[in-house]
Parts: C-alpha cells; sequence; structure tokens
C-alpha cells in the first residue's frame, strides 16, 4: 500500500493540455463517421444510373417517346388500301393523268404530193401522173386513258388527185380523179423518238369526171364508187423548237386506192406542221 500511493503520487494530475487533445479526437471521430454517412448514398445513386451513350439523346418529351414505341407501319399499304376503294357509283378512285403534262393537240396538216400509178381500164400498163392533194391528222389515241396508244393511233382525212387526158386534135378525152378517204392507222414507234413505221387501211369515195371534146362539142360524165383506201409509210414529227409544241410533220408513203375493178397506187409523200 505504500508503494501504491507513492506511484499514484508520482503520476501529474489532469491538466488543460489532456482535455484539449482528447475533444480533438472526438471532433475528428464524428467528422469521419458523417462524410461516411453521405458518401454511401452518392455512391449508390453513381451505381444505379444507367451509362448514356453519347450517340443516345434522351427523350425530352411525350412525342419522343411515342416516336420510339410507335410500330413501323409501311406506308404502301395506305396506298395500295385507297387505290382499291371505290366511289359509290362504282368507278375507282384513281382517275389516269398521263394526258395533264402533254402540251400537244395532236393536230397537223399536211400537202402531198408524188406519182400516182392510173390503171388502165384497155388493159395496158399502169399510167403514170402527178398527184398532189392535201390531208388532216387527228391523233385520237391521245383521248384514251392508255400511254402506250396515245401516239400509236392516228386518223386522217384526205384528198387525193390526179387526172389524164388523151386523144387527137379532132377527139380528146381527159378524166380528173378526187379520192376522199378517212383512214384510221397504227404507228409502231422508234422507241421514244418521234418517229415510226405505220399501216393504214379506211375507205371513202372516188369521183371521176370525163370530159370529151369532138372538134368544138364537149361532153361531161362523172360519176362516183366506194373507194378502199390501204398502205404502209414511214411517218415523223421532230419538234423545231426547244420549247413549245410546235412541230415539223412529214411521211413517206405507199398507198393503194381500190376503186370498183380498178387498182390505183400512189407513191409519195407529204410535208407540213403539227401541234
Amino acid at each position: 500500500m505504500p508503494a501504491q500511493r507513492r506511484g499514484w503520487h508520482h503520476l501529474p494530475p489532469p491538466g488543460p493540455v489532456s482535455m484539449r487533445t482528447a475533444s480533438v479526437k472526438t471532433w475528428l471521430l464524428r467528422c469521419a463517421l458523417g462524410s461516411l454517412a453521405l458518401s454511401a448514398p452518392a455512391l449508390a445513386q453513381d451505381e444505379d444510373d444507367p451509362y448514356a451513350y453519347p450517340d443516345e439523346e434522351p427523350a425530352n418529351d411525350a412525342s419522343d417517346a411515342y416516336d420510339r414505341v410507335r410500330p413501323k407501319v409501311d406506308e404502301a399499304d395506305d396506298f395500295r388500301r385507297v387505290s382499291e376503294q371505290e366511289y359509290d357509283d362504282g368507278e375507282d378512285g384513281f382517275k389516269p393523268l398521263s394526258g395533264l403534262d402533254d402540251p400537244n393537240l395532236g393536230v397537223a396538216v399536211e400537202f402531198i404530193t408524188g406519182a400516182l400509178f392510173l390503171d388502165s381500164p384497155r388493159g395496158r400498163a399502169a399510167e403514170t401522173r402527178l398527184g398532189l392533194g392535201v390531208r388532216a391528222t387527228w391523233e385520237y389515241g391521245r383521248i384514251l386513258d392508255n400511254e402506250s396508244l396515245r401516239e400509236a393511233l392516228w386518223a386522217d382525212v384526205r384528198w387525193t388527185f390526179g387526172g389524164t387526158s388523151d386523144g387527137t386534135d379532132f377527139i380528146r378525152g381527159k378524166t380528173h380523179f378526187h379520192y376522199f378517204t378517212i383512214a384510221p392507222a397504227y404507228e409502231l414507234k422508234l422507241g421514244k423518238s418521234d418517229f415510226g413505221f405505220f399501216a393504214q387501211a379506211g375507205g371513202g369515195i372516188a369521183y371521176t369526171s370525163s370530159t370529151i371534146t369532138i372538134d368544138t362539142v364537149e361532153t361531161k360524165v362523172s360519176g362516183s364508187k366506194p373507194l378502199l383506201q390501204y398502205g404502209v409509210g414511214f411517218r415523223g414529227r421532230p419538234r423545231l423548237t426547244s420549247s413549245g409544241n410546235f412541230r415539223l410533220a412529214f411521211r413517206l408513203e405507199a398507198m393503194g386506192y381500190r376503186r370498183g375493178y380498178h387498182n390505183d397506187f400512189f407513191l409519195g409523200g407529204s410535208l407540213g406542221t403539227a401541234f
């Protein structure tokens, strides 16, 4: 006991320095615990958030979110469904519009010239005479709703004239032939060009007027017969201006005229304008 008491007497009494050290340690411990408590939620929040890729943009509003989740619809199905619908009167909903952007009227006027081979009534070789005429052409295929037939179908209204004469100074005979025909045709175009080959057939009237002169006395005789026109040829309608629908119209053709038991032939061409 005396030794213990002596030991206690050698320990210094607690002073102000030791109390200050204990308070500093307590304050540091509290700060460390507080930092751990605050850092735990922050770490958990960083781990739970998805990684944002550079090319990915988050949806800003409801419309963007709808665009991402809506199903992909083929727009061709909508057009197909509408095209199959019909009006109450039974007509289709879509109308062909192939002629709306066509500036051409499909009308042409041409002057005709060539050789007219007239069948001889006396059984001799055909008499070659000058043939003249004029014709108007209408491309009626443009009124059809078919792109391939727009310029392939057309028809002519045509007048062809020729004449012959024979005799002596005392007796002379002169005959004039007039061929009035309406003939549709079908043209085979050369690709997308303005040229093509055609075949044509139609009908009309052959009017014949004859004058017989004996000395100074004239006798006139006239008559008409049904006429059949047929033939083939080559047709062109090149554009004359870069803009507009004014064109040059020309043909090379071989035509036959059947009037009764006579067969006359025309070999020539024509030149005019089309618009």
